[in-house]
């Protein structure tokens, strides 16, 4: 059952509430601010939806970019935590990485 009962007699029900921290290459943000979601389930699907988010306000930016989401349950228990990581590469460094999978490739037959 997704919904706790609070607030005393009145049986007034709400849902279960969660802290969600973000982190980027820019810092991170740590507010005390919670936020409702109906289980740990939609908080993660909303952590994830926030990642994508992060990324598309950010690129394109360069060559590389982290972003960071965590979870913690109204007692505080971290219990989600994911990442989405960005690295480009041109030119150079691209036909280097390639020569070296294939003679990566050549020692391993």
């Amino acid at each position: 059952m997704p919904f706790r009962v609070r607030g005393g007699p009145t049986g007034r029900r709400t849902m279960p509430n969660y802290k969600i921290t973000t982190e980027s290459d820019h810092g991170r943000d740590d507010s005390d601010e919670r936020i409702e979601f109906p289980d740990a389930k939609a908080a993660a699907d909303d952590a994830q939806i926030a990642l994508t988010e992060m990324a598309r306000d950010r690129m394109p930016n360069g060559e590389r970019a982290r972003f960071g989401v965590e979870i913690e349950d109204e007692k505080g228990k971290r219990i989600y935590r994911a990442s989405l990581d960005f690295k480009a590469e041109a030119g150079e460094e691209v036909e280097r990485d390639a020569k070296a999978r294939e003679q990566k490739k050549r020692e391993s037959s």
